[in-house]
């Protein structure tokens, strides 16, 4: 075919007569031999047209798919048994409510479906909430025995129990301080004595205001603790009959967050004494800040550590992410550092030569979206599987309750060759994988975060992810709308800290 191409493209001279000439066949070789070239070269270049767009594609398509998912899947990132068989793997962590991979704990190697698990029923009621009796007898009538008109015997009760809300009440309490003028003695006159003397006030928290302890713990566990903006406070109180504006709501709160300013200092003097510090960070908007547009981003940086068992969630605004803010929250610190993959913790890391230790949630996260992508879920589910392994074994010998020392050796004996078979299967992906695909994304970040990933079989006080950090900081951002609308940014953290870290079982 290029031959009679060739051909064509000569003149009708040289295409009716035969070729005898060695100079004109060797002309038309180099003719042909430049067009067979020219067509190489512009299939090669068809070629790889070709392979980009298909590249291109594949990658729209994993897009679409994840927007599929994210808007129709199942909001959950617990693989069970429906989830092999349809392939409707997981969702992204900032989205959900409950996000926790140690709750995947199935075996790898049984494909076969859990027992039905049974009905858990109605909750008990609390036995330390107040009891009050309601006896329900029955009649003289209903009692008499229609044989011999005796009364029937009471054999026992019949007990069922029922909530009853007490709606909440205002008061005003009226605070009477004693006055009393100079005494009638001769001597009184002579002394230095005040002539009219008063009782003491009470210690208030801003004396002046008609905002009682009471009424601030009400107004500021509806904002903190449920989510409940200051109009939404302003219209509770005009239906108990009273006009407390949100912008009085809005002052008191900030009043009360500075005087708690010593509180946190101690709760951060605590977290620093800890073997280990668990950071994470997200976006917020604050309005009306000075110097700063409405539209932008600023963000809250979490800490959490603990005391004694107890934990401490601290919550730290700043304008930025630069990571002198992490130099900044963990200047005198010299535990362990977990975080997530954010480079901005690093310099601290260096600074105060901190053990730092990655989070294998994110990573597992990377691959759930390459699974996700896909219909099959792929080579990303193989990974899935190791890291799902490495869950098992922390819960079981989570469970045991063992000695620090004898949970160190029997998990590194058992997390370590899973933990290098994963590191064989990424070494080898890495090569073929496409960078720019979601698993080529997933498989890069899993080898970068490896080494700190690992750091984890240290201590046993250590866990594989930072999920005590991103549990804390889900709820601010899930009910931050609420946040954004009224205090200033550096004072609203410090309500926020005195809240949560009164809640030990936010990260359970």
């Amino acid at each position: 075919m290029i031959f009679l191409n060739a051909i064509e493209s000569l003149s009708d001279g040289k295409k009716n007569r035969i070729i005898r000439e060695p100079s004109e066949l060797k002309k038309l070789i180099e003719e042909l031999q430049e067009q067979n070239s020219t067509l190489l070269t512009n299939n090669i270049t068809l070629l790889t047209d070709n392979n980009t767009l298909q590249k291109k594609n594949d990658r729209l398509k994993e897009r679409v798919k994840l927007l599929e998912d994210h808007i129709f899947a199942r909001r959950s990132e617990k693989w069970t048994v429906l989830d092999k068989l349809q392939m409707n793997l997981f969702d992204e962590a900032e989205a959900v409510i409950s996000e926790d991979p140690s709750e995947s704990g199935e075996s790898d190697e049984s494909d076969t479906p859990k027992e039905k698990l049974k009905k858990r029923g109605r909750k008990p009621i609390p036995a330390d909430i107040p009891r009050e009796k309601v006896l329900h007898s029955l009649s003289i009538e209903e009692r008499t025995c229609p044989c011999c008109g005796k009364l029937r015997p009471i054999i026992g009760y019949e007990t069922s129990e029922e909530l009853e809300y007490i709606p909440a009440q205002i008061k005003v309490k009226v605070h009477e301080r004693e006055k009393c003028g100079p005494c009638n003695c001769g001597d009184f006159e002579d002394s230095e004595e005040s002539p009219i003397i008063t009782a003491k006030a009470p210690p208030r928290i801003m004396p002046g205001s008609i905002a009682s302890a009471s009424l601030l713990a009400f107004i500021i566990t509806g904002k903190y603790c449920d989510s409940l903006p200051f109009y939404r406070h302003e219209r509770i109180f005009k239906r108990l009959g009273v006009d407390i504006s949100r912008t009085n709501m809005c002052n008191w709160t900030i009043k009360t967050a500075l005087k708690c300013s010593d509180l946190i200092d101690l709760l951060k003097e605590r977290t620093r004494e800890g073997p280990l510090i668990n950071m994470d960070e997200t976006t917020v908007q604050v309005l009306k800040e000075s110097g700063k547009k409405v539209d932008s981003k600023s963000y809250m940086w979490v800490t959490v550590g603990s005391d004694s068992g107890n934990k401490i969630v601290l919550f730290n605004y700043s304008r930025t992410r630069k990571e002198d803010m992490a130099v900044k929250l963990l200047e005198g610190y010299a535990g362990s550092l977990q975080t997530d993959g954010y480079a901005g913790y690093n310099a601290a890391t260096r600074k105060y030569n901190l053990w730092h230790v990655a989070c294998l949630a994110h990573i597992r996260r990377k691959f759930v979206e390459a699974a996700k992508a896909t219909k099959s879920g792929g080579q990303a589910n193989k990974a899935i599987k190791y890291i799902r392994k490495l869950y098992v074994i922390e819960n079981e010998l989570r469970a045991m309750q063992l000695t620090a020392s004898d949970f160190n050796s029997l998990r590194r004996n058992r997390a370590i060759p899973i933990l290098k078979e994963f590191r064989k299967w990424l070494t080898e992906k890495k090569v073929t994988v496409v960078p720019s695909m979601a698993l080529g994304k997933a498989v890069n970040y899993a080898d970068s975060e490896y080494m700190k990933m690992v750091r984890y079989l240290k201590y046993d006080y250590l866990t594989p992810d930072n999920n005590a950090a991103e549990n804390s900081i889900r709820p601010f951002v899930i009910e931050k709308t609420g946040f954004s609308m009224i205090l200033p940014g550096e004072r609203m953290p410090v309500l926020l800290c005195i809240h949560w870290s009164r809640q030990p079982k936010l990260t359970a």
